[in-house]
């Protein structure tokens, strides 16, 4: 099981507890501090899918009515 906190730092009672999960993650393994940036950096997408992205939103903006809305793929998913 995984739990996620969100703390902001904008308060010194705050800071305190970032400060000692930042102590207490460098002690246990299983305490993980992820950063905005780690965040950010774990959605970074390859210049290869960028590419297929690209490709896919061109051919979306010539054939509109080939896709389907979201709606009705789910529904086939988990159908």
């Amino acid at each position: 099981m995984k739990y996620t906190f969100q703390i902001t730092d904008d308060s010194p009672q705050s800071q305190s507890i970032i400060n000692m999960l930042l102590t207490l993650s460098e002690d246990y393994d299983f305490l993980k501090v992820i950063t905005e940036q780690d965040e950010e950096a774990e959605y970074e997408l390859s210049s290869e899918q960028e590419k297929e992205l690209d490709r896919r939103y061109k051919n979306f903006l010539k054939n509109p009515r080939n896709g389907r809305p979201w709606n009705e793929v789910k529904q086939t998913l988990l159908a």
